[in-house]
């Protein structure tokens, strides 16, 4: 193959996902870019395996670029007799790999370490072991462990063992035999002078969402048979007999009682309604009534005391009151890299007072964080407490009692809002949706103060505003319904 067309152990685990995944990602034309997200994962990825790296220094780094210098230095490294040597590189038959942690013994022995800031082993980073040894073992090189690194659930800031190292070389080495055919189908894939026809898929979203999944589905309807709640394998099945539309399913399919309220608004146009069930869930409501969200951070590398890695840090809450027809917003934003937690709870605290009921879309996320929140400050427990107890989840209006097909399948507050709620939208803000949200605090931080800092944090109050907003007109358009 050309130059260009040289695999990679990501292009190798895109193969194993996708036929036209691997040609985009290696042929091309390139894949989109990633969200901010998704940078933002991949950023806390590289803060970890940087940390981990430490965890084994000294060291020798070898340079990511130029591919060639790369290889030379690993080869060097070795010769030398370097015990550490981290990102080593190495290429055999047109496949080139980088180990994350190579420990060499010095006599052609040696183990490979990949170093993943999940908090558990994935089926994926077997495959990423394995392929590694493949060329490892290519080079010359015998490899006795291959290991994953991976950060530890348990971990609580500050504190010991922050990694754990688990020994997956029995399950690399039952991979090994399958590298050579899936070779040799990448190749074939490669070689092709236009890409492979890949139809859709369970594999579309299998290990992760595909990138090109914006560009493969675009035959499927906003509405189809992925939308029906809770379909799972059945989908595709409807799918490869080429029943894609809900009025293309056979008279026989009337779904699961559950599925039965989607599938009827669907042939009706119209939205099916529990009026006594949801008549009983407002009658639970009393004023003043606060419309709740939060906002929270994420890391990988945990920073506060008490925390774990990935736990969800809450830094950003908005509060609509609202009360004998009166509206009200209060909002806070903890705008440093400092512990947001002790003024975030106190402002809501005083926000929320002591009564009225608390409105949010999903109640076991704010419930888990005000529940972390009360156990590493037991001081606010009590007051935490009264608040879990006034809680009330519109959502469960949605998953319940309201069905419009227009939800497309997802009683989500983004699916929710354009049909309840029409000319309310978020697609005026420059944030979206909570991981964009995430992303952007995260930039936030970091910044000195000014007109960036400034910018960042008035978009993510725009967008937690309208979060709230939007419970508040929903509430309205449900109060109507007799």
């Amino acid at each position: 193959m050309p130059p260009a067309a040289r695999l990679s152990k990501s292009s190798y685990l895109a193969g194993l996902q996708c036929p036209l995944l691997l040609y985009r990602m290696v042929r091309g034309p390139e894949l989109p870019e990633p969200d901010r997200f998704t940078q933002y994962q991949l950023d806390q990825g590289t803060a970890a395996g940087k940390l981990a790296a430490e965890q084994y220094g000294p060291g020798t780094q070898i340079p990511a670029f130029p591919l060639e210098e790369a290889l030379e230095k690993t080869r060097k490294a070795l010769e030398e007799g370097r015990e550490h040597i981290f990102e080593a590189a190495f290429s055999f038959q047109d496949i080139h790999v980088k180990a994350d942690i190579l420990v060499s013994r010095g006599d052609g022995h040696a183990d490979i370490i990949e170093v993943k800031s999940s908090t558990k082993v994935k089926d994926r980073h077997i495959d990423d072991l394995a392929i590694q040894r493949f060329v490892l073992e290519g080079n010359g090189l015998t490899v006795d462990s291959a290991f994953v690194l991976h950060m530890n659930p348990d971990y609580v800031h500050p504190g010991d063992s922050l990694f754990l190292l688990s020994d997956q070389t029995r399950a690399a080495d039952s991979r090994m035999g399958n590298i050579p055919e899936n070779l040799r189908a990448m190749r074939k894939v490669l070689r092709a002078p236009e890409p492979p026809d890949t139809d859709i898929g369970p594999h579309c979203g299998k290990p992760d969402e595909c990138p090109l999944k914006g560009e493969c589905w675009k035959h499927v309807p906003k509405i189809s048979v992925f939308s029906i709640p809770n379909i799972r394998s059945e989908k595709w099945d409807f799918y490869r007999q080429g029943l894609v539309g809900i009025d293309q399913l056979p008279d026989w399919f009337k779904g699961k009682p559950y599925q039965k309220p989607f599938l009827d608004s669907c042939r009706s146009g119209k939205p099916v309604i529990d009026r006594t069930g949801l008549g009983s869930m407002m009658a639970e409501l009393k004023e003043p009534l606060h419309f709740m969200d939060f906002e929270t951070l994420m890391l990988a590398v945990p920073v506060h005391p008490g925390t774990r890695p990935w736990q969800q840090i809450t830094v950003q809450w908005s509060v609509h009151t609202l009360k004998e027809g009166k509206l009200g917003h209060r909002e806070f934003i903890h705008d440093s890299a400092t512990d947001p937690r002790i003024q975030f709870i106190e402002s809501l605290l005083e926000a929320l007072g002591d009564t009225g009921s608390v409105i949010v879309y999903s109640a076991p996320f704010e419930k888990g964080r005000l529940e972390e929140i009360a156990e590493a400050f037991p001081q606010y427990r009590d007051r935490i407490d009264r608040v879990i107890a006034r809680v009330w989840d519109q959502l469960l209006v949605f998953k319940n009692h309201y069905c419009d097909s227009g939800f497309c399948g997802s009683n989500s507050l983004k699916n929710v809002l354009p049909v309840m709620v029409p000319e309310l939208s978020y697609a005026t803000l420059d944030v979206q949706e909570g991981g964009t949200a995430m992303a952007e605090y995260a930039r936030m931080i970091s910044l000195p103060g000014g007109g960036e800092k400034e910018k960042i944090k008035k978009n993510l109050l725009e967008y937690c505003k309208l979060d709230t907003l939007a419970m508040v007109e929903i509430h309205k358009v449900l109060s109507g319904i007799e």
